[in-house]
């Protein structure tokens, strides 16, 4: 990043999310550097993966929050449109998944296609919990761990919006070790 373009933030503030905001705020490019390598240990428990999933996503509902004058497809164009489609609608897919759950299992008496979708949906979450009471050792982890990880991605995501919604801010956490 360019020294002239940063700015102080707030300790509350996601670093790698928001200063990349405050580059475009300012009329400038993120370019996507392909050679960058990030190494880090991954979490050992399904309470930690939550966790920091909870935490990463209450973070990113306050940063779509504080930058989201860049929702303003007139000012920001397609920036806008990646923003909307990449980042917003990403973290409150739980209320679609939520919303389609319960709009077909209301309609399930009116055709046989609101039948297969919702036992496809309790077959996918059924296999999630499958996963989660297994731990995703052996055939478990090839056979649950899309639904099982999609899951919990959501859950945590849904638990943050309601964290988000009673105005809680996640600023310190005890960070991995290593």
């Amino acid at each position: 990043m360019r020294k002239s373009l940063y700015e102080p933030m707030r300790a509350d503030q996601l670093p790698d999310f928001i200063l990349p905001l405050k580059v475009i705020e300012k009329g400038y490019r993120v370019v996507y550097e392909p050679d960058a390598i990030l190494k880090e240990e991954s979490l050992n428990s399904t309470q930690d993966e939550y966790r920091m999933r909870v935490r990463v996503s209450l973070r990113s509902f306050w940063a779509l929050h504080d930058m989201k004058h860049l929702f303003n497809l007139f000012r920001y164009g397609f920036f806008s449109w990646q923003m909307i489609s990449h980042k917003a609608l990403r973290y409150v897919a739980f209320m679609i998944l939520i919303c389609l759950y319960v709009s077909n299992g209301l309609m399930w008496s009116q055709g046989v296609i609101y039948k297969i979708f919702f036992v496809l949906q309790n077959a996918f979450y059924g296999i999630a919990y499958l996963g989660l009471l297994r731990g995703l050792k052996g055939i478990w982890f090839k056979f649950a761990y899309f639904p099982y990880y999609f899951s919990l991605l959501n859950i945590a995501a849904g638990h943050a919006f309601v964290k988000f919604l009673r105005g809680e801010k996640q600023v310190i956490w005890r960070p991995r070790v290593g």
